[in-house]
């Protein structure tokens, strides 16, 4: 077999009609009636039918996205077999509790648990210290350093939050310098585009959220993972269930570096990834960094078969 990765998305995959490939599988039942107790209400019904302004609110839309990854991933086991390994597991910002609950470092409740409260500490910190958030396309970090360096001296909180792909940056922090930022990106002949979130993530804006995430997560026992998972907040290969859990506090106010992570799994022969869950977002990213790599995204049970056959062929 191919060696392969799979990855998980983050908030934003998130669509009216997510899982209508996979729910009518009696994996998908159990997985759905265990959130539903959980979360006290139908998320079968609410990814099915939204509406999307109750779906895209972000402790509704990050329990979704894990749900539905999670489900993707014991649905591929099955098909595949218990031989079936992946040499890595990685998740884009939430996508990485997706990740962790794959590589058995909690088991799935736990990290449900886990999401919903950092969705809700993400919406709070949201609402007590506003922000906003901005794509640049085209630029480099060394394009972006100087126009955001200028304005840390006075204390002001604006960073690189997602480093995607090659040229392509999201910014966040104050909604003031996110804006003016964005209009100098554009000045210097880039392309900016204010994003339709309700706040300032992966900035210095969350750390309310941050603290309020390490208290519960200490509750958690982090076990050692049984599939080594890349830390997005510095592309690294964790192995060790304590590093682990540092790694998913720190990321809630650190840059995302999603494509040094997949740099790393390239590095180390990985040719042959699997998004799982819902949409195509990453498969998307993963044409922009290396366009050899192969990337089957799996939203429903037929797509299953996709994944079977790439995983057969031999790679010359």
């Amino acid at each position: 077999m191919r060696k392969s990765a799979v990855i998980f998305p983050g908030q934003g995959a998130q669509y009216v009609g997510m899982g209508s490939g996979l729910f009518e599988s009696e994996t998908a039942s159990k997985i759905i009636g265990l959130v539903n107790d959980v979360l006290g209400f139908d998320l079968k019904d609410l990814c099915l039918n939204g509406p999307i302004e109750e779906l895209t609110k972000t402790e509704n839309s990050q329990v979704a996205i894990y749900s539905m990854g999670y489900i993707a991933y014991k649905l591929l086991e099955e098909s595949l077999g218990s031989d079936y390994k992946p040499e890595y597991c990685a998740g884009l910002s939430l996508g990485e509790f997706t990740a962790l609950a794959v590589a058995g470092v909690y088991d799935f409740e736990e990290g449900l648990r886990l999401v919903y409260k950092r969705g809700q500490f993400m919406k709070q910190a949201c609402i007590d210290n506003p922000g906003a958030m901005a794509s640049i396309m085209g630029a480099t970090v060394e394009d972006l350093k100087p126009l955001i360096d200028k304005h840390l001296s006075d204390n002001r909180v604006i960073t690189m939050a997602n480093l995607n792909c090659p040229s392509q940056i999201v910014i966040s922090g104050e909604k003031s310098l996110v804006e003016q930022v964005a209009g100098e990106s554009e000045d210097k002949g880039f392309r900016a585009i204010i994003l339709k979130v309700s706040g300032a993530f992966h900035s210095g804006l969350m750390e309310s959220a941050r603290v309020k995430l390490s208290e519960e997560v200490d509750k958690v026992n982090f076990k050692d993972p049984l599939i080594p998972v890349i830390s997005n907040c510095d592309a690294s290969v964790k192995t060790n269930g304590s590093d682990i859990k540092q790694a998913v506090v720190k990321q809630m106010v650190s840059s995302v570096l999603w494509e040094d992570s997949v740099r790393l799994m390239l590095k180390e022969g990985i040719d042959f990834f699997i998004e799982l869950g819902c949409g195509r977002v990453l498969k998307g990213l993963l044409r922009k960094i290396d366009r050899s790599a192969t990337c089957i995204n799996v939203e429903k049970i037929e797509d299953m078969e996709k994944v079977s056959a790439g995983l057969s062929q031999v790679v010359v």
